[in-house]
């Protein structure tokens, strides 16, 4: 999950970095604190969310199994709607 999520974002950060006309070594690193914005607080939560899972003694349904995987869905949407928004203000 942390490999898909990490390449899946670098990739799409990517893409809308090289589609931008500016290409100078501040918007890099404009674009490279975005991705760790928009990666590393979702994976951080998702370690916590799983870390509370496997402490429940009860048998987990798999709904709640999969709750450790919504803070990067959150993550991805967001980071998706703010470089949306960024292309459409330029």
């Amino acid at each position: 999950m942390v490999a898909l999520n990490v390449a899946g974002t670098a990739a799409f950060v990517s893409v809308f970095f090289w589609m931008g006309r500016d290409h100078s070594l501040l918007m890099l690193l404009r674009w490279i604190a975005f991705f760790g914005a928009g990666l590393l607080i979702p994976m951080r939560l998702s370690g916590r969310v799983e870390a509370a899972l496997a402490q429940l003694q009860a048998p987990v349904p798999p709904e709640l199994r999969r709750a450790a995987t919504y803070p990067v869905w959150v993550g991805i949407m967001t980071l998706g709607s703010a470089l949306a928004l960024i292309e459409r203000f330029r």
